[in-house]
């Protein structure tokens, strides 16, 4: 118990280290996938144009809003930028429609705004990060996006380490005057950076959850498995010791299922062969003894009746003959007997007992039905062969109506001596026999055989769907 304890918790902790290893570069890939895919649609979007798009509505928005905000000092300008920035990384209708989820999925601060007077000085900006600072237009570029009466002025970028794209768009009030001009910057890292390098709250999640989804399949699983496994070690132990009586009987129709029914054939099979092994030895071994009785007593018992028949001759008419007469007498006797005994050894009435034919048609039965059966047997004294015959042939007719009908999963045979008289039954946990049914089955023939047993009484229990029991009750002559 103690061995299959360590073997069931080695398996768990197999298993759930699988479980693990294989979620963790699962997570890694699905993730990175998803990302990558994500990331290049955005990618796309902004190539078309929805950064400067973004950016030359935003300097409109400006624009409008330019009297109130410049009245209202620098800070107002700076949480007019910051609002506007956020907007732009909204996952729904943001900076690139259907898209603008990736932003925050790939870069705490994605995106980075300022307001420039101008003469290029910075008026206001969205944000105040030390680990980055947004690479602000140059004064050729202003100059540039000075000269647009609107549309924005895509800047110069990079592709590494970061995605960055650049926009500067002209701030003019409805006279066409330049108030200043409107600059955002987007920074993204490359997806791989982010799945490698980074963390978020749902990373940690999934894989916790994988880990005890991993950990918990396991222990169920090597539970499930080891206990059938169980019963295959024991019942195989209980084999190697020569005790076939115990099956592993796993009902089961998936491939362990499938191996134990095997394995139950097996040991049938070899329950089968050692038995025959065994009666072919002991066959062979009064083979011996005959041919050595033969050889030696048979031949010496022969030689002192010729000895004692020459002695008599020789001592013809003399008290002594009756005694010879008496010797020869018990010698012929012996030669008599011993010539029985060696015949008994010799003849075909040592041959296998009816349980092992019982047990031979059966398995020879399961090879053909897939199912093995179950035996409960007792040793039965011998019948007159005309009788065993017709007992097999009752068996043969029952096991195929299982095959034929009953769609059984299960068949048991049994042998008992019952208050004087045996029984031999077959039972199966098939559909069951129908009353009109069973006319047709072979039943009267099973009947008939039965009653020409002695004593014989045939017995038939049947329900739809209960399954059926087939028995033989008859007597065991006591000189058959």
């Amino acid at each position: 118990m103690e061995s299959s304890r360590r073997q069931r918790y080695g398996l768990v902790f197999k298993l759930a280290l699988f479980y693990v290893l294989l979620s963790l570069p699962t997570l890694v890939v699905v993730e990175s996938a998803i990302l990558i895919a994500e990331f290049q649609r955005f990618m796309h979007g902004v190539a078309g144009g929805s950064l400067r798009s973004a950016n030359e509505h935003g300097a409109d928005e400006l624009a409008a809003r330019w009297p109130g905000l410049d009245g209202a000092g620098t800070e107002a300008l700076e949480v007019w930028t910051q609002d506007w920035t956020l907007r732009l990384q909204q996952p729904r209708g943001g900076l690139t429609p259907d898209a603008s989820y990736v932003l925050l999925e790939l870069a705490e601060r994605p995106l980075a705004a300022a307001l420039l007077a101008p003469d290029g000085r910075v008026v206001a900006r969205s944000i105040e990060d030390p680990h980055w600072t947004p690479d602000l237009p140059t004064t050729a570029e202003i100059e540039r996006a000075s000269l647009s009466a609107r549309d924005a002025l895509e800047l110069a970028g990079s592709e590494s380490p970061f995605k960055l794209r650049r926009s500067l768009a002209p701030v003019r009030d409805a006279d066409g005057r330049l108030l200043g001009l409107l600059f955002v910057e987007l920074r993204l890292p490359l997806p791989w950076r982010r799945v490698l390098l980074d963390s978020s709250f749902e990373s940690p999640t999934v894989l916790a959850f994988l880990i005890v989804f991993g950990v918990l399949s396991s222990i169920f699983l090597a539970a499930w498995v080891t206990r059938r496994l169980n019963r295959i070690a024991r019942a195989a132990s209980a084999w190697s010791r020569g005790d076939f009586s115990e099956p592993i009987d796993d009902r089961s129709r998936d491939e362990i299922g499938r191996v134990s029914a095997l394995l139950d054939r097996m040991a049938l099979d070899l329950r089968g062969l050692m038995r025959s092994r065994a009666q072919l030895a002991m066959l062979a071994e009064r083979q011996r003894l005959a041919r050595d009785l033969h050889d030696t007593v048979k031949q010496k018992a022969f030689a002192l009746n010729l000895q004692l028949a020459a002695a008599r001759r020789l001592l013809a008419d003399t008290p002594a003959v009756e005694r010879l007469d008496q010797a020869q007498r018990l010698t012929q006797q012996i030669q008599q007997e011993l010539g029985q005994i060696l015949d008994e050894m010799r003849s075909d009435g040592a041959d296998l007992p009816f349980v092992e034919h019982l047990r031979a048609r059966a398995i020879d039965w399961s090879h053909t039905s897939g199912l093995v059966p179950a035996f409960e047997l007792e040793d039965m004294p011998a019948l007159p062969p005309r009788h065993e015959e017709s007992l097999l042939r009752i068996v043969d007719e029952a096991l195929a109506n299982v095959l034929r009908h009953a769609g059984a999963t299960r068949v048991d045979i049994g042998l008992h001596r019952e208050r004087g008289l045996w029984r031999l039954s077959i039972r199966d946990d098939g559909r069951g026999i129908a009353a009109e049914a069973a006319a047709g089955m072979g039943l009267g023939n099973l009947r008939q055989r039965a009653e020409n047993l002695p004593e014989g009484r045939f017995e038939l229990d049947s329900e739809p769907g209960r399954g059926t029991l087939v028995a033989v009750r008859f007597a065991v002559p006591d000189n058959p």
